[in-house]
C-alpha cells in the first residue's frame, strides 16, 4: 500500500509529465526566434561557371552553416564591366541583402556606390575596399608560377604568352605582369602572342626551324585548356614545345595535368575562398567585423598532384 506522502509524489509526478506535454505540443515554451535567411547574389566576372565549381561548393557549405540563400549570375558577355554593374543594381533592387562579386574592372566595379554591402573577391590589395574583400593575388601568382618554370626549362628556352587581347580580364593582366617581372629579370626572350587556336600552330609553331623548342604560358584556364588539347591532336606542334604552364584548376586542366601534358599550374584554394567569402558577407550583414583574407597560392605538377593535402584542395567533399 501506498501511503498518503507516496500518493501526493505520485500524483505531483504525473501532474508534471501532464504540464511538461502540454507545453510540448503547444506554443507556451518559449523559443528562440527563428534566424533570418540573408538572401546573398553571386556575380562573376566570367560567362561559364565551370571554372568555379570548388568555388561554388565552399559558398554552398557556408550557405548551409551560416543559413543564406546563395544564387550564382554569370555575365553574358566575358569581362564586360557595364553589364555587371547592372547586374549588380538588379540583385540589389530584387531583394539581395548582400552581394559577392568578382569585379571585371577593379576601379569601375569597385567604385560603384551600392546600399547593401559587398564582399569583393579582387585580384590586388586596393586602397578602398569593399565592405569586405577576399584577396587573390594574380600577380604574385604569375612571379611563383614563372620561378617554378625557371627550375624546368633551359635558359635558352623562349617564352611564348598565349593572350586573348580581346577578352583578357584584370586577372588575367596581372598574372602576365607577374611572369614578366621574373623572366624580364633573368633576360629570357618572350614573346607575347594572341591566341587564335589553329592559326597559332599553322603560323607560329610552323615558323620554328628544326629541334628549335618553345615553352608555353596561358593567361587563363581557358586558352590553357585549349592549347592542351590542340597539341594532343598536333604531334608536329608538340615537338618544338618544352612546356605548358597556366593557371587553373578544372577537370579537363587536372586531367592533361595528370597525364603529363601539363607541365605545372598556379591554384588557390577556391573551395575555401567561396566559403569564406559567404561567411564575410555573413559577418557584415550581422554588424560583425569582417577580417580580409589573402588566399594561398599552391603551385602543382604531376609528381603532387596526388599527394593528399593537394587532393583535398583540389577534389574537396562537402
Amino acid at each position: 500500500m501506498i501511503g498518503k506522502g507516496g500518493r501526493w509524489l505520485v500524483f505531483l509526478y504525473v501532474a508534471f509529465l501532464t504540464v511538461l506535454f502540454l507545453m510540448c505540443s503547444t506554443d507556451l515554451i518559449i523559443r528562440e526566434p527563428e534566424r533570418k535567411i540573408h538572401q546573398i547574389a553571386v556575380i562573376i566576372e566570367d560567362a561559364r561557371s565551370d571554372n568555379y565549381s570548388n568555388f561554388r561548393k565552399g559558398m554552398d557549405q557556408a550557405a548551409k552553416e551560416f543559413n543564406v540563400d546563395v544564387h550564382f549570375i554569370t555575365l553574358y558577355d566575358k569581362s564586360d564591366a557595364g553589364q555587371q554593374m547592372e547586374l549588380m543594381d538588379r540583385e540589389q533592387q530584387d531583394g539581395a541583402d548582400a552581394l559577392i562579386v568578382v569585379p571585371v574592372d577593379e576601379e569601375r566595379v569597385m567604385g560603384k556606390a551600392m546600399a547593401v554591402p559587398v564582399i569583393y573577391l579582387q585580384p590586388k590589395i586596393m586602397e578602398k575596399p569593399g565592405a569586405g574583400t577576399i584577396v587573390i593575388d594574380y600577380e604574385q601568382m604569375g612571379k611563383q608560377l614563372a620561378n617554378e618554370m625557371r627550375k624546368d626549362i633551359p635558359s635558352d628556352c623562349p617564352v611564348w604568352m598565349l593572350t586573348d587581347p580581346d577578352g583578357q580580364s584584370g586577372m588575367d593582366r596581372l598574372f602576365l605582369k607577374g611572369a614578366d617581372a621574373v623572366f624580364s629579370e633573368e633576360g629570357r626572350t618572350i614573346f607575347v602572342t594572341a591566341w587564335d587556336a589553329e592559326a597559332v600552330f599553322r603560323t607560329a609553331m610552323g615558323a620554328l626551324d628544326g629541334n628549335q623548342k618553345v615553352v608555353l604560358l596561358a593567361e587563363n584556364p581557358e586558352i590553357l585548356t585549349e592549347v592542351s588539347g590542340l597539341l594532343a591532336d598536333n604531334p608536329d606542334a608538340e615537338q618544338h614545345v618544352c612546356g605548358i604552364y597556366g593557371r587553373g584548376n578544372t577537370v579537363p586542366i587536372l586531367n592533361d595535368l595528370d597525364s603529363g601534358r601539363i607541365s605545372g599550374v598556379c591554384v588557390t584554394d577556391d573551395f575555401s575562398i567561396g566559403y569564406l567569402s559567404v561567411r564575410a558577407a555573413v559577418q557584415v550583414l550581422e554588424r560583425a567585423d569582417s577580417i580580409p583574407v589573402t588566399a594561398d597560392i599552391y603551385y602543382i605538377e604531376k609528381e603532387n598532384l596526388r599527394e593528399p593535402d593537394y587532393e583535398k584542395l583540389l577534389f574537396p567533399i562537402e
